[in-house]
């Protein structure tokens, strides 16, 4: 109510004042005896007066600023009945000038008095007009035809206004609404820099802002195969907690094709709806929804995250297992804007991620570097350990690759180095990851692999690599080649740096047995030699 208040404060005024400066100048041009014209100017003063003061008032209970609405309205409608009274056998256009001042008079009422004092305010000034009209108007079936047209002009313009200033307090209201909501989101944010850290805030936030709220998850697309993946943590209950397993899900299924379909915020607000909206997406992805959720949602409300109007990089989902209608169609704005403010922070860090990731790659090979790789190996171990699987790590290195440095240059030495490593992400799955850990050595990470499955993996990586290599006009002629050494996880160590150990160790053996074997041939050909 204070935003309407504001907002039809000075239009309300200036109406009043206008319609009493035009009221006061064309009846102090009429022919009027000088006592009269007076009396006239007293009384237009008097009744803007009335209206300055009535619209000055505050709102409070019914018991003090109500009745003082009421009184103000109905006080300047009898000045003003009085004025037009004193003048009306002399002005011509009398009808409708009257219209106009009594206008005047219902745009001045406060707006900020409760509903039921604007009523009555504005029923008394009408009152006061008709009865103003009936006692200066011969009355016949054409003038009680134009007094109810006139009554009707007079309560169709407060009407009007009065959608106006609904529709104006509205706007406000959602922008206000929006501008906190996005305000909370960056409040929360503001310390967090990397994606899971940025995801776990933006669900805070829609916490603070939805109390209702029991579930709620950020999808973001993921470019390599667009599908739309969870960023880590999710809303369960009251707390923030991490997914119980990582959902994929294909953009056209269930709920997230409405969602990131739509222009802006989608809404269920019942449980038929959701059931309605999920029953395009195949069982499987059913399954794996209402798993995602624990349980069926009884009404739910999703945003796309489409960060400085580029394409969307994912969705907002919020959901409530506690009841239907916990939002309404006044929330899609809101949920709007807290999507807007989350896109632009995932999409910063994301960018910070980028740049990291950057910053810790190696720069001849494009691999991840012996930093980065130390930390990939401990989140690997750690998940291999909650899920009870394995861990397979290949150490691998270039024989003499000193000797080709020495012979062919750094350049040469280089080449080979790029070559192995566009072998390695050529041989690799997608959830492998490749590292230079130094000079020339690599080591390659794989997740649930086991030692026969990570033997079959280098023996490919050997092979292909051998292969390049004969067919480059340079690496070709340096018999460049490659050994490995494996350890796996839980069975050849239990932590990440004494996995690391483990498969150099098993390459330092291979390298040995290697050498040994290099040199046996070597004195068994030196033996056939003719003396």
């Amino acid at each position: 109510m204070e935003l309407r208040a504001g907002a039809v404060r000075p239009y309300g005024l200036a109406a009043v004042v206008a319609v009493a400066v035009a009221a006061l100048v064309r009846v102090l041009t009429l022919p009027l005896p000088a006592g009269t014209r007076v009396l006239e100017a007293v009384l237009c003063l008097l009744i803007t007066a009335f209206a300055v003061a009535g619209h000055g008032q505050r709102r409070l209970a019914w018991g003090s600023s109500a009745p003082l609405v009421v009184l103000y309205a109905l006080a300047a409608a009898i000045l003003a009945n009085l004025a037009l009274r004193l003048a009306a056998p002399l002005l011509p256009e009398y009808p409708m000038f009257s219209v106009l001042v009594y206008a005047g008079l219902l745009l001045a009422i406060d707006a900020r008095a409760s509903r039921l004092a604007e009523l009555v305010a504005a029923a008394s000034v009408i009152l006061v007009f008709a009865q103003l009209w009936v006692s200066t108007i011969a009355v016949d079936a054409t003038q009680v035809a134009s007094l109810v047209v006139a009554a009707a002009v007079l309560i169709g313009l407060r009407f009007i206004l009065d959608l106006h200033l609904e529709a104006t307090t509205s706007r406000q209201d959602t922008e206000t609404r929006r501008a906190r909501a996005a305000a909370a989101v960056s409040r929360h944010v503001a310390i967090e820099r990397d994606v899971a850290g940025v995801a776990a805030a933006i669900l805070r936030a829609c916490k603070e802002l939805f109390p209702d709220a029991t579930y709620g998850t950020l999808m973001i697309v993921d470019d390599a195969d667009g599908l739309l993946k969870t960023s880590g943590p999710v809303l369960h209950g009251d707390r923030i907690e991490p997914a119980k397993a990582p959902v994929e899900l294909a953009r056209e299924e269930g709920i997230f094709q409405a969602a990131l379909d739509a222009a802006g915020a989608t809404l269920w607000s019942s449980e038929e709806q959701l059931v309605h909206a999920e029953a395009t997406a195949p069982r499987l992805t059913h399954t794996r929804l209402a798993r995602m959720s624990d349980g069926q949602l009884r009404c739910a409300i999703a945003a796309p995250l489409q960060p400085h109007a580029s394409d969307i990089t994912g969705c907002l989902l919020l959901g409530s297992h506690r009841r239907e209608q916990v939002w309404t169609p006044g929330d899609l704005p809101i949920v709007e804007a807290v999507a807007e403010e989350s896109a632009r922070a995932l999409d910063r860090a994301r960018r910070h991620a980028a740049d990291v990731d950057q910053a810790l790659m190696d720069s001849i090979t494009g691999l991840v570097s012996h930093r980065q790789l130390v930390n990939i190996v401990e989140k690997e171990v750690a998940r291999a350990s909650r899920a009870e699987s394995t861990l397979a790590i290949i150490f691998s290195d270039l024989d003499d690759f000193k000797e080709i440095n020495d012979a062919w240059g750094h350049d040469a030495g280089n080449r080979v180095l790029r070559m192995y490593a566009d072998v390695l992400r050529g041989a690799l799955r997608r959830e492998d990851t490749a590292a230079r850990y130094g000079g020339d050595e690599f080591v390659c990470v794989l997740p649930g692999a086991d030692r026969e499955q990570a033997r079959a993996v280098a023996d490919r990586i050997s092979g292909h690599f051998a292969e390049g290599a004969r067919g480059d006009p340079v690496v070709g002629t340096s018999h460049a080649s490659v050994s490995y050494g494996i350890a796996v996880f839980p069975f050849d160590a239990t932590t990440a740096e004494s996995v690391l150990v483990a498969a150099d160790a098993e390459l330092i053996k291979v390298k040995k047995m290697r050498s040994r074997s290099i040199m046996g041939r070597a004195r068994r050909r030196g033996a056939r030699r003719p003396a």
